[in-house]
């Protein structure tokens, strides 16, 4: 019964060497790891200013600035030229215009955000939150809210279904 006994006792006194000496270890390597990569110097700005060109060359669909172009012309062609009345007759007009809008000025918000970090000297990752959400807003706007306002207005030029498959 004794030997059973100092048998628990000895592995529970080991277990808590390992335990102490792992703890240990990991603290001295999470030092070591921040002692050697200290954060990289801020950009200049003229670097800055070409790393934000980069980036939006990266990120930015080469459609994208023709589709914004076409949604400006679209709106002062039709929407702007309106009454109330023919506004309030195509029922979903308002809240597609709106929706529109909003990512219209999403699109503005972040891309003057990126720049400015950019021009502080910060290097932003593609994998930036700001980054992302403007290559959503790209994307939503352009494939889907100003073609579904398109339809709204002029049904005939809806944009046909193309399948990936058949591209």
């Amino acid at each position: 019964m004794n030997s059973i006994f100092y048998t628990v006792i000895t592995l529970l006194l080991l277990t808590a060497v390992v335990l102490v000496l792992m703890r240990d270890f990991n603290k001295s390597s999470d030092d070591a790891v921040g002692q050697a990569s200290p954060p990289p110097p801020p950009l200049s700005k003229e670097e800055g200013e070409d790393h934000f060109s980069l980036l939006m060359n990266a990120i930015t669909p080469v459609w994208y600035w023709r589709v914004n172009h076409e949604y400006i012309d679209f709106l002062h062609a039709t929407i702007k030229r309106m009454n109330m009345a023919e506004l309030n007759s195509i029922p979903g007009l308002f809240d597609a215009q709106r929706r529109c809008s909003d990512l219209n000025s999403a699109v503005y918000k972040y891309y003057d955000n990126i720049k400015k970090r950019c021009l502080n000297g910060e290097k932003v990752s593609h994998s930036d939150l700001d980054v992302l959400n403007l290559r959503q807003c790209f994307r939503e706007f352009s494939m889907e809210a100003y073609p579904a306002l398109v339809v709204l207005v002029w049904p005939e030029y809806q944009r046909p279904m193309v399948k990936p498959e058949h591209v």
